[in-house]
């Protein structure tokens, strides 16, 4: 394959155009760079004085001067101090809030004027208002000496010379999760302080792009797809650099987009996702006029699951940024839970520091909005009059600075409460309206008059097409257990739909609907629901948390103590099954299965009243054991913790709005609602989670189904049907269901084992060959061969690989019901082939590659270990090259064993580079004979490739390891008598230049490098240059004239600070 074609060749490239496309400079680092030995750091490639600096200094001083003149040098000095300071014990993620507040800030610095006068001064580090007015600069193969280890990282992006973009780039062929899993993480480790400054990291392999931060999982890198709303919405390499790396959206999303949520280990930094920056800007671009506006800011409408409450948080402090700090911010909200979900949202990341800034009471509320806070929150129904004292509401101010965001503003817009607060309470404010639904028919007028119209919509179906939610499936069982359900009465389910009945309204309820509340109250209704329930949560493939929904509080109690009755006698069905199992394997699934049910919590949620205790005696019910768990322990905390056995919730109005919590996969439904409650409760389920998590699944037991499909067509997708009727403005037919029917997922299951069976095919492999082995000898064998086709080269593996996890995901997603039964078969022998592969990871020990070459063959390998290394070294000079050859004409797992080859390959060629940079021309040779075993397709290309592998250990691999023993050196002296040599010298002046490498290492590791931390140091890092300069003034003179040595000093010096790392510690072990 072409150079052209490979990760550096494509990737970085491609990369590179844009950035250069963007005005950004852009240099490569690696084998180019030059260190800095002047004061002002004006020479060298970047102005480095060594390879652990991360931020570049010359660009950082340029910058400080020109925005902040006429400082004195130790106030830039000081402010250079600050930014690169770093406090060992804190986290990345702590270190990392702190340079962003450091960074968007300013750096307050102290000094003294010509005067003699202590000043105190914020110093810029970017200009944020003109961000073509900062200097940006992309490094290629950017070399950073850690603390213990080296690395090289793909692409850094600075601006001003802190490192705010960090790119890990993975060839095209090549599974994106290991740029994030086998390089990312081990930087973190190893190079933490390139991430100290970083704004968001971008992972590729040019088909594949996703952005995050330093405390995102691989789960929630996210793609890019749009530049502005209206695009259709595509993943590459292209928009994800242009959507996040164009100077003025780079800067805007750094100072703006950013957002720190909790304290201390548990910090996790939230960057904006692509709809949320589009939106707010909207929001924001609206804002610059808000005098012209009349009050009027728009609507909001950004689909539940999507964020939406983050988005408000990052429109108030833009607003505040840009337009000044004296405006309030007024969150008005209809119910508890959603002013608390959105109060602590605020708090949690840092943008309400004031206390008591919630509105206990309607005084309380007028005693707010009469003084001037940053925040306010309060329910609508606060602006209610006294009726004892007033007969209207008074005026609280004519303040004209006030914004107010409605959250779920068309609930109450036309109410009392709604009209008290604009027209009498606050008549100069302005309104914005924040909606996760979209406003039908009925509402668009009132609405259009008080916030005008849409200002951003991303809707339901945009939000599961870009991934930032997950698509819901919808599953009836009340059919399948032939349940009675009444047809739904409209009155009813409006009735139930927006009220947390207490036991007094149920009582009027049974007396409206006689008929229909004692059917779906019944015993025997409830019994078979709560028995079918244990059993589908229990066997789920996907095992994440649930809610069931119930008709009112008393029926929530009911379900309680039916469900808890039904769980032992799974149990015992369990252990039955564990004791029936006739596979190892599966008996110690089973028992893990077990353990997981016998700690299952199950917790009934639901608000109090008044009475409430003797209420429910009088039906036969006890509440207090309830209450007394919701009133001690912190439900809400542990139902959203992944980890804590509270698994189950049994609701009936708390929790089915307001509430997110992204492990709960499963809604199950009793409960007549409609509209948007009904939209808002589904999407409970719909937050993205882990990897497994293919789909939100919505159990239906009260037949809601046709209610989902009215609720859509008002729910719809932006621009479309808005009316009752289920056509828009413009006489569509109304949109696809937000869930489709969970049976519809065999077909795309069915799709996905198919497509893993066409890939298994062109690498010469039958499925059903594996499928129906007739003994456990003949699966074996089968299974050997599967994993032998699709070793063919590591593109051919990582397309099954990802072809397979699609396959797992659908099947768990439709386990356990009774259509999935009939693809067991094909998953088992797809899984089977998966662990096969994964048995060792990509990362694995290199002696465990080793292990798999000696099956193959008969020979002795030494292993060295050694404390300080990453990996085992592995000798592969001892292999019997002709053995192997033979070995290889004989074997039926060729692909297998060249793919182990090659990787135990890589990974000795991994630390003899780091040994002796001298050796990268081995390493490139490596690479081009990958490339062309990557980008083939047939046996002939992997013979080709054991046959170039072959001839590159014996003919290259293997003399160099065995040359440091030829010269009569050990290996680290070698290194340094590497970068000294000359192809000129006699072999009387090479005897001299191995003289003067080897006592220069004596004299280092004699007492200097010994010094723990020696590097920081600047006392002892000049030391370390001196003896190598006295040292290397011993070289022979004439083919060493004195104007080259100080070039010399400069690279051994290099070599030396980037492998030996103090106290005794180098790359080539301890000392």
């Amino acid at each position: 394959m072409s150079y052209d074609y490979s990760e550096d060749g494509l990737v970085e490239a491609a990369s590179e155009e844009v950035l250069l496309d963007l005005q950004w400079q852009v240099k490569t680092a690696w084998h180019n760079e030059t260190l800095s030995t002047s004061d002002d750091r004006s020479d060298g490639l970047l102005g480095r004085i060594n390879k652990s600096e991360v931020i570049l200094i010359r660009y950082l001083k340029q910058a400080l001067i020109k925005l902040n003149p006429d400082l004195p040098d130790t106030a830039y000095q000081n402010a250079i101090d600050q930014i690169n300071q770093a406090e060992a014990d804190k986290s990345l993620a702590a270190i990392n809030k702190a340079k962003h507040e450091l960074l968007t800030k300013g750096v307050q610095v102290s000094y003294q004027d010509d005067k003699g006068k202590l000043q105190k001064k914020r110093l810029k580090v970017f200009n944020f208002n003109q961000p073509t007015d900062n200097h940006f600069l992309a490094v290629r193969q950017f070399e950073v000496v850690g603390k213990l280890y080296n690395r090289r990282p793909d692409i850094v992006g600075f601006v001003n010379g802190i490192p705010l973009v960090f790119f890990e780039l993975k060839a095209h062929r090549t599974d994106l999760r290991n740029a994030y899993e086998d390089n990312l993480t081990d930087y973190k480790d190893t190079i933490p302080e390139v991430l100290h400054s970083n704004a968001f990291i971008i992972l590729s392999n040019g088909t594949d792009s996703r952005v995050g931060t330093v405390t995102s999982p691989y789960k929630f890198f996210l793609e890019w797809k749009r530049i502005e709303e209206d695009d259709k919405g595509e993943v590459s390499l292209d928009t994800i650099l242009r959507g996040t790396c164009e100077k003025h959206r780079l800067l805007d999303l750094f100072e703006n987009f950013v957002l720190f949520d909790g304290e201390g280990d548990e910090i996790v930094k939230i960057m904006a996702k692509n709809h949320q920056f589009i939106g707010v800007n909207k929001v924001v671009e609206q804002a610059k006029n808000i005098q012209d506006l009349k009050g009027k800011l728009g609507v909001f409408w950004h689909t539940q699951g999507s964020g939406k409450s983050y988005s408000m948080v990052f429109i108030c402090q833009k607003i505040l940024r840009k337009f000044g700090n004296s405006y309030t911010f007024l969150i008005v909200v209809d119910r508890t839970e959603l002013e608390n979900q959105l109060y602590d949202t605020f708090t949690g990341c840092g943008a309400v520091t004031e206390e008591n800034v919630r509105a206990k009471s309607r005084a309380h509320l007028r005693e707010l909005l009469s003084e001037n806070h940053r925040y306010v929150f309060t329910l609508i129904h606060k602006f209610a009059i006294d009726k004892k004292k007033e007969t209207e509401y008074p005026l609280i101010t004519e303040r004209d600075n006030i914004i107010v965001i409605s959250d779920e503003a068309h609930r109450t817009q036309g109410g009392t409460y709604a009209q008290n607060m604009r027209f009498k309470a606050i008549p100069n404010a302005s309104f914005l309206g924040c909606t996760g639904t979209p406003l039908i028919a009925d509402e668009v007028e009132l609405t259009k008059k008080i916030f005008g119209g849409y200002i951003s919509v991303y809707d339901f179906k945009k939000a599961m097409d870009d991934g930032a939610t997950l698509p819901l499936r919808y599953l009836n069982r009340g059919e399948k257990l032939d349940i009675e359900n009444p047809d739904l009465d409209e009155r009813m389910a409006e009735i139930i739909n927006n009220e947390d009945l207490d036991t007094d309204q149920i009582a009027k309820l049974k007396r409206e609907f006689a008929r229909d509340y004692p059917i779906l109250t019944s015993d025997d209704r409830l019994d078979k629901i709560a028995k079918d329930l244990v059993w589908h949560f229990n066997d789920r493939g996907y095992q994440g948390k649930a809610m069931f929904v119930a008709l009112d509080k008393p029926t929530a109690v009911r379900m309680y103590n039916l469900v808890m009755g039904y769980w032992p006698e799974y149990i015992e069905e369990l252990k039955q099954r564990i004791e029936g199992a006739t596979d190892q394997q599966e008996e110690l699934a089973l028992k893990k299965h077990l353990a997981r049910v016998e700690e299952t919590e199950v917790c009934v949620v639901v608000s109090s009243e008044q009475n409430e205790v003797k209420k429910f005696k009088e039906l036969g019910l006890d509440i207090e054991t309830h209450r007394k768990k919701l009133v001690e322990r912190d439900l809400e905390t542990e139902f959203k913790d992944e980890d804590n056995p509270f698994r189950l919730a049994i609701v009936c109005a708390m929790w089915i709005t307001g509430f997110d919590a992204p492990c709960v996969s499963t809604v199950y439904l009793d409960k007549p609602i409609q509209g948007h409650t009904l939209m808002q409760t589904i999407a409970r389920a719909n937050r993205v989670y882990d990897d497994e998590k293919e789909n939100g699944l919505i159990v239906d037991y009260g037949n809601v189904y046709t209610q989902l499909e009215k609720a859509y067509s008002v729910y719809g997708e932006g621009g479309k049907p808005t009316s009752q009727g289920g056509k828009g403005n413009d006489g569509e037919e109304k949109p696809t269901n937000p869930v489709e029917k969970l049976e519809e997922i065999a077909e795309e299951l069915n799709a996905a084992i198919l497509a893993v069976a066409n890939f298994l095919s062109e690498v010469d492999f039958n499925l059903d060959d594996l499928v129906n082995a007739k003994t456990a000898m003949e699966r074996l064998a089968s299974l050997g061969k599967a994993a032998n086709a699709v070793s063919l080269n590591e593109t051919s593996r990582t397309q099954f690989e990802v072809a397979a996890r699609d396959v797992m995901r659908k099947y768990k997603a439709l386990y356990p019901e009774e259509i999935v039964k009939q693809y067991i078969p094909h998953y088992n022998a797809i899984e089977a082939i998966y662990s096969q592969l994964n048995q060792k990871t990509k990362s694995a020990d290199i002696s465990t590659v080793m292990r798999k070459l000696q099956q193959e063959v008969d020979m002795s390998v030494s292993t060295i270990k050694n404390e300080i290394r990453e990996t085992d070294y592995v000798d592969l000079s001892n292999l019997d090259f002709d053995k192997l050859r033979q070995a290889f004409a004989k074997s039926e797992q060729k692909n297998a064993v060249v793919f182990d080859l090659q990787e135990a390959i890589e990974k000795q060629l991994e630390n003899m580079v780091r040994e002796n940079p001298i050796r990268l021309e081995f390493y490139e040779k490596y690479k081009r004979i990958i490339e062309e075993y990557n980008a083939g397709k047939d046996i002939q290309a992997v013979q080709k490739a054991f046959d170039d592998l072959n001839n590159f250990m014996q003919n290259d691999l293997t003399p160099e390891q065995e040359r440091a023993v030829r010269e009569g050196l050990d290996e680290e002296t070698l290194a340094i008598y590497d970068l000294l040599k000359k192809p000129t010298l006699t072999k009387a002046e090479e005897k001299e230049v191995k003289k003067v490498a080897k006592k220069t290492l004596e004299k280092l590791k004699a007492e200097k490098l010994k010094v723990e931390r020696w590097r920081e140091s600047t006392q002892v890092s000049s030391q370390v240059k001196t003896i190598i300069n006295a040292s290397l003034e011993y070289l022979p003179q004439e083919p060493y004239p004195d104007e080259e040595l100080a070039d010399l000093n400069l690279v051994v010096y290099q070599h030396v600070y980037a492998n030996y790392q103090g106290a005794g510690n180098s790359t080539y072990g301890p000392f």
